[in-house]
């Protein structure tokens, strides 16, 4: 769970505003959505990060998997005792886990007064004031047709010297991944103007921003239902061209979509950084068909060499689902192969779980707990030895740094190939870009020194 951190001025009267707690579960997507929130509520509310001292609280669900959204249920009833202290508290549950649950969470959660989806999120203000005038509403937002347009922010960001963001680029998936929830919650692809991206980017640019990641559930098919707009390495051609942005990053990426444009853009885009997440899921085709994946095996590696050509010192971050129902002993040793194959610099593993309404919920030749959990041991131990190798190439380079943060084991940092570096500094050094040496590996992270 994350939790944004408070702004303490808008226009000069924050003591004026009421508290606003938000939590956040899930991806990228979801962490910026709850920014939104803060901005789209920025003049009325100020943030906090204790929920005892809100007068609203919002939860930001996620539904990919079924651990995240039993931990959503168990902090909503937690918050309940608040509530009971508070009868004027708001509470809001938010995103897909909302979408998805609608009227159900009003019905089990009699102290929720408000369910809305990541669609939603734009009629917050409006919600939350009939809220508060009258005190025996609830409300459960159900899509409207202008809820898939994303306005431009009209509030700065909610925390002052934020270093990187995020920017949606678009919204939904059309791909109907047979494991996966997403295009019901959040509907089919709409791309943003690119005229609003870029006047968002140089927006939070203007605030001292110094690298922004371009969010979509699949940024590589940006602009394909939108004659008029660009395609995606067009929009990344057009956002390297912006004053005062010194890095851009991408995600996600679906590798069916991965041009041969976008992948030129490595190496040749100035502020594009040598990183690529690019989730392949399963090293076997059998599987890979099973999950609708609409690539192969040899398809997927012939676009990692075609990358790793076009730009060597590419680092490459991957998602990976073990255990996924049918698949056999001889697909999982096709996972392990490909994993040596590729030598990711780090990958994000998960044992299959299945989630209701989706097409491989209903497979008749689910896994054994047991056996997921087994594979999924063996998947990160064999990660750890890649990974590390990885980074102990790293030793003794010359890498360029962003600073992102100071706490007590010093400045943290992260190379253009999204290495997380280490150093003792300055903290007048966050928000800068820094020649570093690394000096040792560790299994997830570096330790450098200023040269």
């Amino acid at each position: 769970m994350k939790t944004l951190s408070c702004t303490e001025n808008y226009h000069g009267h924050a003591l004026s505003r009421k508290r606003l707690f938000i939590a956040t579960f899930g991806c990228q997507m979801n962490e910026y959505d709850s920014q939104r929130m803060a901005q789209i509520l920025q003049k009325d509310y100020r943030l906090t990060i204790a929920p005892e001292e809100a007068d609203v609280i919002l939860i930001n669900t996620c539904s990919i998997r079924e651990k995240p959204e039993n931990k959503v249920y168990s902090l909503v009833g937690r918050y309940r005792r608040l509530k009971n202290k508070r009868p004027d508290l708001i509470i809001g549950v938010g995103g897909c886990v909302a979408q998805q649950e609608g009227q159900r969470i009003l019905d089990r959660m009699p102290y929720v007064d408000l369910v809305f989806g990541p669609q939603a999120i734009y009629r917050l203000p409006k919600m939350l004031r009939d809220l508060s005038r009258d005190k025996s509403t609830r409300i459960c937002a159900t899509p409207m047709e202008n809820d898939f347009e994303i306005p431009s922010p009209e509030a700065p960001l909610p925390n002052p010297g934020t270093v990187r963001t995020f920017v949606t680029i678009m919204q939904g998936c059309d791909n109907f991944c047979t494991y996966c929830i997403v295009p019901f919650v959040r509907g089919r692809e709409t791309s943003r103007p690119p005229g609003a991206i870029l006047e968002e980017i140089r927006q939070v640019v203007s605030e001292g921003v110094k690298e922004v990641t371009l969010l979509g559930q699949n940024v590589n098919s940006y602009g394909k239902k939108n004659v008029n707009f660009p395609d995606f390495a067009g929009l990344l051609r057009l956002a390297d061209g912006i004053d005062g942005l010194r890095r851009l990053r991408f995600t996600t990426s679906h590798p069916k979509d991965l041009s041969d444009a976008l992948i030129n853009c490595f190496g040749r885009l100035e502020t594009l950084c040598e990183h690529l997440h690019l989730p392949v899921q399963s090293g076997s085709s059998r599987v890979l068909k099973r999950m609708n994946r609409h690539y192969d095996r040899d398809g997927y590696l012939d676009k990692v060499e075609r990358l790793r050509k076009a730009c060597p010192e590419i680092s490459l971050t991957t998602d990976l689902i073990v255990g996924f129902p049918g698949e056999s002993e001889r697909d999982f040793q096709d996972t392990l192969s490909l994993l040596k194959i590729v030598e990711y610099d780090q990958i994000f593993a998960f044992k299959y779980s299945p989630r209701p309404g989706t097409r491989a919920a209903e497979f008749d030749d689910q896994i054994e707990e047991e056996e997921k959990s087994r594979r999924l041991a063996e998947v990160l131990d064999l990660q750890k030895k890649i990974g590390f190798k990885r980074f102990k190439a790293l030793e003794n380079t010359i890498q360029e740094v962003l600073i992102e943060s100071v706490d007590q084991a010093g400045l943290k940092g992260r190379t253009r190939g999204n290495h997380v570096v280490h150093l003792e500094g300055n903290k007048n050094l966050v928000g800068k870009l820094i020649r570093i040496r690394i000096d040792r590996a560790g299994n997830h992270s570096l330790r450098g020194s200023t040269i």
